[in-house]
């Protein structure tokens, strides 16, 4: 009988018996030429002494190409434990093949018929990459499959199956009346079979990206190639308060923008339940990012002018001074103190001002202030300093403050200061512009529910399993959970891109501008998501955008928004991310709005929803500059378009000298970088050279960063060394020929301007700008020329010499161009304190 059993509790009782015995088991010794022989107890008699030659016991059968082996000897092993078992050696004349062979006992007396025969191999020990654990025997026999047409797709087509199948297996059922209940269970059949067809149908149609028409489905096949389907971001805008009352501002206040209510005009400040009562689409709410202090003195700030009049903040600065003030007057009979001690100003690195134009300079009207003069800076460095000269009424010296914002907020226009009003007044005008502190950060959307969490359900039970330790002892019971994809109650979802962290140990800020833009496919959605069960506490989940990263023990979850802008959350499987347990309830707090109609204009926002809270009657609530960054979701026929290319072009690695320069232009504040692999004996070192925006010199900090972003990129076996660019010094000299009516002195200082490194007034940079060249830019005689002939007032003009500083001349002039190298950038300063960044010789003739 040939059978298969996972237990066996007859081996244990033959063992406990006597008077009977059998084979246990054998091993293949490594020659293959001899085997020991377990019994289930002692030796039989005919097998406890040693024989040499036939063995008439013993039988080997079996084998495809090596047959009738014959046992030549076998050697007894008796063990003088009467509790141990003994083993015989059995020694062969040959060893068998790949196949199974059977080792019998033949004429044993007290032989257990099941235990006389030993299946074995002699290949036990041969290695091999499969599994040694041998696949169950016991296998079901396949039931015969009835002849069906698997062209049936549709409901007649079913309908007809199943009535030709039925006459083949009842033909003595013939009623075929709709009334009848076997027609009644056909046709119920047949709509079942066209439902899960038409299933299958979608199901085929959403496998592949270019026929998928479910956004869920064309977010999941995007991911596979790296490409992120973005479902847009929401708006973000500075806010400035004015204020007469310090107070504290918290995270998540809202702000709304104007409401066309009469209850609502005038009010800065407006509660919950008036903005319940209005439409929500009549207006947009956007909430602070962040906790801030709104202090009274910061609601206006003016700058300091160090007793010079007419100022004003060119085009491109990157500091001013403010006026600050003592906290204190001191009383009547008191001296006045020298200064010192806490002032009215408090601001710090990291605070956000937004300068603005109040008043026209040329009528010192408010009317005339040109609303498109205002620009958020964000502060680096703040340092308290004190005009010794200028004193206040007081005697005390006045105080200032000089602030310090990064090269990325740089006045994109010149700010007036102060000026002399019009005639015939003539009256010096103070105040032109104005600094506006208490600048708070928001974004658009709708914190939703208002009050406590909205529920999701509990996690359902899909049943229960167990399994046996052994005989009568059942293990441990397990629960296992049932499919658990909830949805979110209202929408649209809010998506946003986190804040960077700053690195104020550093002095790494980042910049005000910076703040406002976001990266829409790093967004990720605004809800908190939290899940709890009877006797423990809450667990807090987050958002990810896959569970590609995510470790078993990550409460993480996944937000899909399908076709009508529903979010489904899914969760891990237990592997890739943490799985919900059986019974856990699920609540959420999450942000409705987002989109572009978070992108409203300036002074679009109006009012604060606070409720219960009165701030005086100096309370104005106002965004000095637009809203922006709100982005509408990504359509799918864009994701199909652009999600098959997107691997090939999004470097993940560096290979070539082609590839670090990638990598590092991919990063902020580089113009572009030039990079090769050199070979310095041993391997090969990566030699990358920066070119920094809007400078000549590269930072120890850029430096660093630049090189810290890229050691996730290196190939293994590459150095990397990050230096600055090489700069090469030029000689140029100009031959210009002025029109009559001219001056000379006024063309040559047109011409030091056009050729200068600074940005021209209406934002067009000199030519020899640091960011108007780069790497390997030749410079051309025809540029050179046509640049001096736009100049007004030239008549013509030639290019008498053009090389690199302290070398010769390399027939530049007449080749056309002077050649650079790709690791070179042409450098023309014309400073006279140093020659050596270049020098430009200007020759003016006519004129007057």
């Amino acid at each position: 009988m040939s059978d298969c059993c996972e237990r066996d509790a007859r081996r244990q009782a033959v063992r406990q018996r006597q008077d009977l015995n059998g084979l246990d088991y054998l091993e293949v010794a490594g020659d293959q030429l001899s085997l020991q022989v377990y019994f289930l107890g002692k030796l039989p008699p005919q097998l406890s002494e040693k024989i040499v030659g036939e063995v008439p016991w013993l039988r080997i059968e079996g084998g495809r190409r090596v047959t009738g082996i014959r046992v030549v000897a076998v050697e007894p092993t008796i063990d003088p434990d009467p509790e141990r078992d003994d083993f015989l050696t059995v020694f062969l004349d040959r060893y068998g093949d790949f196949s199974t062979y059977t080792l019998r006992l033949l004429g044993v007396e007290r032989i257990d018929p099941r235990y006389d025969r030993l299946a074995f191999s002699f290949k036990i020990d041969c290695p091999t990459d499969l599994d040694c654990r041998q696949a169950p025997s016991c296998v079901e026999a396949l039931p015969v499959e009835p002849d069906l047409n698997y062209l049936a797709k549709d409901y007649q087509s079913f309908r007809q199956l199943i009535l030709d199948r039925w006459a083949v297996l009842m033909p003595q059922w013939r009623e075929h009346h709709a009334a009848d209940v076997g027609m009644a269970l056909v046709e119920l059949l047949a709509y079942v079979g066209d439902h899960l067809s038409y299933y299958q149908d979608a199901v085929g149609t959403e496998a592949y990206l270019d026929t998928a028409r479910q956004r869920i489905s064309v977010r999941r096949h995007a991911r596979l190639v790296d490409y992120r389907l973005h479902e847009g971001c929401n708006a973000r805008a500075w806010v400035a308060i004015e204020s007469a009352v310090d107070f504290p501002l918290a995270a998540g206040t809202a702000f709304v923008t104007s409401l066309q209510d009469a209850r609502a005009n005038g009010k800065a400040i407006i509660d919950s339940e008036l903005l319940a009562s209005l439409p929500a689409a009549d207006h947009e709410l956007f909430e602070a990012m962040a906790p801030a202090t709104i202090y009274a003195s910061h609601s206006e700030i003016h700058f300091h002018g160090w007793g010079q009049r007419a100022c004003c903040l060119e085009q491109g600065s990157t500091s001013a001074t403010l006026l600050d003030a003592w906290p204190v007057d001191p009383a009547p009979n008191e001296p006045p103190a020298l200064g010192g001690g806490e002032r009215a100003l408090r601001l710090k690195p990291g605070d956000v001002l937004v300068l603005e134009e109040v008043i026209g300079p040329g009528t010192g009207l408010a009317e005339d202030a040109d609303p498109a003069r205002r620009h958020a800076v964000r502060l680096i460095r703040v340092t308290p300093v004190q005009d010794e000269v200028l004193l206040d009424k007081h005697g005390r010296p006045t105080p200032c403050l000089d602030v310090e914002w990064s090269i990325a907020d740089a006045l994109p226009f010149s700010f007036c200061l102060s000026a002399i009003g019009p005639a015939p007044d003539c009256a010096y005008l103070e105040k032109v512009t104005v600094a506006r502190g208490n600048i708070v950060l928001v974004d658009h959307g709708r914190t939703t529910p208002s009050q406590g969490q909205e529920g999701l359900g509990t996690v359902p039970a899909a049943g229960s399993s167990a399994s046996c330790r052994c005989a009568g002892l059942p293990g441990e019971v397990r629960v296992a959970a049932g499919p658990y994809q909830p949805t979110l109650a209202r929408g649209p979802l809010v998506f946003s891109q986190p804040l960077p962290d700053d690195d104020p140990v550093g002095g790494i800020w980042q910049a005000a501008a910076s703040r406002l833009d976001q990266d829409v496919r790093q967004a990720l959605p605004q809800i908190w998501l939290s899940s709890s069960r009877a006797g423990q506490g809450e667990q807090a989940w987050q958002p990810r955008y896959d569970l590609l990263a995510s470790g078993p023990d990550d409460l993480h979850f996944v937000v899909e928004m399908d076709n009508a802008a529903i979010a489904h959350l899914r969760f891990g499987d237990g592997e890739l991310g943490s799985a919900p347990v059986a019974g856990d309830g699920f609540q959420a707090r999450y942000r409705v709005g987002g989109g572009t109609a978070g992108n409203v204009g300036a002074e679009a926002i109006r009012h604060l929803l606070l409720d219960g809270f009165s701030a005086g009657d100096g309370l104005r609530i106002r965004n000095p500059l637009p809203a922006r960054g709100g982005k509408p979701a990504e359509p799918l026929a864009e994701a199909k378009l652009y999600a098959p290319r997107q691997f090939r072009k999004w470097i993940e690695r560096a290979v070539t000298a082609a590839d670090y320069q990638t990598l590092a232009e991919r990063m902020g504040g580089i113009q572009r970088a030039a990079a090769k692999l050199a070979w310095t004996g041993s391997w090969y070192e990566a030699q990358l050279a920066i070119d920094p925006l809007g400078s000549e010199i590269l930072a120890p900090l850029q430096r660093e960063a630049i090189a810290a972003g890229l050691a996730p990129y290196r190939r293994i076996g590459h150095d990397l060394a990050v230096v600055q660019a090489r700069y090469v010094p030029l000689y140029l000299k100009l031959h210009v020929c002025a029109l009559p009516h001219m001056e000379r002195a006024a063309v040559k200082a047109a011409l030091l301007t056009v050729f200068g490194k600074k940005t021209l007034p209406g934002g067009k940079r000199g030519f020899f700008h640091p960011d108007q060249l780069s790497f390997g830019a030749g410079i051309t005689v025809s540029s050179i020329v046509a640049a001096a002939q736009a100049v007004p007032g030239v008549q013509c003009a030639s290019v008498t010499a053009l090389r690199r500083q302290f070398e010769a001349a390399n027939r530049e002039i007449e080749q056309g161009i002077l050649p650079l190298g790709n690791g070179e950038i042409a450098q023309l300063d014309n400073d006279p304190s140093f020659p050596e960044h270049g020098v430009l010789d200007i020759v003016v003739d006519g004129g007057r």
